[in-house]
């Protein structure tokens, strides 16, 4: 197995031999990032147009007296712009770092646009050296320079906009933890943006390192937005925008592949790839998705009330990339629908899952992002706390002796997933959870939350068991998986052949509990073997999902099944090769299975 290539670098992280990777990317206090300009269809060239968009920094790289030192450039020559900070960087705890720092920029410019779609033209945005030169004062609504969808993934009944201009940063800028905080690695260099061919992916059983969950991340794109194949047709086709599609129907309801963030995961894609397709898809599922909100947060096709489908993560990012305020009302309105849901766990409770909990923390976080606030931040401090109390034991109300780590919980409480009168835990929810906490350290970098999100991966690793009873067909032996419910004592809670389905987030997030183990000072060797153990799983069964010949029956050649995992799968799980590093350097993998 390739998890034991690491063995040697795993033992020197419990030596202290590396230091830990930074959670932060180092700051920049000069520099230039290129951005290209995509025109979207039917815009005429030589004409100036307004472009908006939102350029991130690492923390410490840019305050707000070096704004003035922010300067765009085209072909060597500074040209017009309005120069604002939009998003600092907040902090909950240290004064001398809360708004220390632009997290981020808005720019505004009328360049002449040159290129026409799909080709692009370029400026410089510089920061650090010399003051600009031609600023302007005013700042006008990007939406004038929106349009209304009529072609592509919505139609104009959808009532979607777009930039008609989309301002595209680099990968490995946006891979550095800037606007999702928890860094990720960049796409490598073979992965091109375009849909690749299945045949020839389907050849390959095993890529190096993570390229394997790279490519599946970008190809299985496009299939969630039904441009896999012109020739998968009718219910083989993603009901993300069809309100009419019968609930009867076996693919499940339009809401359903909004489960996880679509919009968000699309974002994660884009921060990766450095895709003009992805952000241009992650933009206009954000605006669908936004424009069906109510007023507390949830998603209107989804049942009323119901915070498993209330996110603003997708919101802020389309924010901060466009630089526009449209969604800002909309981000703090997700903490109220999210306050319905009592995370404080009892036994009395009738209801409790880690998802919610996991999404209620999740929008207080982003909210706090955008918007800082002592409200917000004590809300999130108060979360945290209790989430503490609960892996705790909740004051002794959750029975001993149980495996340390978990947030159990009674079966009646989780739909029944496991026996009512038992307590038990989720694997791939915790894992939402992580996610949370993960993002929530960002603004505190608190031993608090290391502790937690390394004993919940002690959890996690509880969680696990090795069976040749998996849906992989084209797998010949066992694998390791994560089971649907775990008891307090390690015992199967639930546990089918699909749970399989879960390998790659449950190891992204061992990774991380891996990376939170050792800022703790309690370096546990066995997650990180174990999160390389279960990417193994995960790139086993990514070949099963490949069909090339299926287009030629209506049927995707890229299976997603259900729709909603490709976000449980890759909007939790883009920090997996750099949690594991140790001292810069990615783990080390065998080229397949040993």
């Amino acid at each position: 197995m390739f998890a034991r290539c690491i063995a040697g670098l795993l033992l020197a992280v419990a030596l202290d031999v590396p230091a830990i990777e930074p959670f932060f990317a180092p700051a920049q206090p000069s520099g230039s990032v290129e951005v290209r300009l995509h025109p979207t269809e039917g815009l005429a060239t030589g004409q100036s147009r307004l472009v908006t968009f939102g350029v991130p920094f690492t923390r410490g790289s840019l305050t707000p007296a070096a704004l003035a030192t922010v300067r765009v450039t085209t072909g060597g020559v500074e040209i017009p712009a309005h120069v604002a900070a939009l998003t600092p960087w907040r902090h909950r705890s240290n004064a001398t770092i809360d708004g220390a720092s632009i997290r981020v920029v808005r720019i505004q410019i009328r360049p002449t646009i040159q290129a026409t779609f799909p080709a692009f033209d370029t400026v410089t945005v510089h920061w650090g050296g010399a003051p600009r030169t031609q600023d302007v004062a005013a700042f006008e609504d990007p939406r004038t320079a929106w349009h209304l969808v009529t072609t592509g993934s919505f139609l104009a009944s959808d009532n979607v906009f777009e930039p008609n201009v989309f301002a595209v940063l680099p990968a490995a800028l946006m891979s550095e933890g800037v606007l999702k905080p928890s860094r990720s690695t960049p796409f490598d260099s073979s992965n091109l943006p375009a849909r690749d061919d299945p045949a020839a992916m389907d050849a390959i059983a095993n890529w190096p390192a993570f390229q394997e969950s790279e490519r599946a991340l970008k190809n299985n794109f496009y299939a969630i937005i039904n441009e896999d194949d012109v020739r998968v047709v009718g219910n083989n086709t993603s009901p993300y925008r069809d309100p009419n599609r019968p609930v009867s129907d076996p693919l499940g309801t339009y809401r359903e592949p909004w489960l996880y963030d679509r919009a968000a995961t699309m974002f994660v894609l884009y921060f990766r790839s450095g895709s003009f397709k992805a952000l241009r898809e992650a933009v206009r599922a954000t605006e669908y998705y936004a424009a069906r909100l109510d007023g507390q947060g949830f998603f209107v096709p989804a049942a009323a009330g119901d915070v498993k489908y209330a996110y603003n993560e997708s919101m802020a990012y389309s924010r901060w990339l466009t630089a526009d305020d449209t969604h800002l009302q909309r981000i703090a309105n997700t903490t109220l629908g999210a306050a319905t849901f009592a995370h404080v766990w009892t036994p009395a409770r009738n209801f409790w899952t880690e998802r919610h909990a996991a999404f209620k923390l999740l929008a207080n976080v982003v909210a706090y992002e955008v918007h800082g606030g002592v409200a917000r931040r004590d809300a999130i401090n108060q979360i945290l706390a209790d989430l503490r109390t609960h892996q705790d034991g909740a004051g002794g109300q959750v029975p001993a002796p149980r495996i340390d780590g978990g947030l159990y919980h009674l079966g009646s409480q989780h739909d029944y997933d496991w026996a009512e009168a038992a307590y038990g835990g989720s694997g791939w929810m915790s894992v939402l959870l992580s996610d949370a906490v993960v993002r929530a350290y960002a603004s505190a970098e608190d031993l608090d939350s290391a502790r937690f999100l390394a004993r919940l991966g002690n959890f996690l690793h509880a969680t696990v068991v090795t069976t040749e009873d998996h849906s992989y067909d084209t797998y010949n032996g066992p694998l390791a998986m994560s089971r649907y419910g775990t008891l307090r004592d390690g015992s199967d809670g639930q546990i089918n052949f699909e749970d399989v389905e879960h390998s790659l987030e449950v190891g992204a997030h061992l990774a991380w509990a891996d990376y939170f183990a050792r800022v703790a000072g309690t370096p546990d060797t066995r997650l990180g073997d174990m999160a390389l153990t279960l990417y193994e799983t995960y790139d086993a069964g990514v070949n099963h999902w490949i069909r090339p010949g299926g287009p030629t029956a209506g049927l995707t050649a890229y299976r997603v099944s259900p729709w909603r995992k490709w976000g449980w799968e890759h909007r939790t799980s883009d920090g997996f090769a750099f949690a594991l590093r140790v001292g810069g350097e990615a783990p080390l993998f065998a080229n397949g299975f040993e």
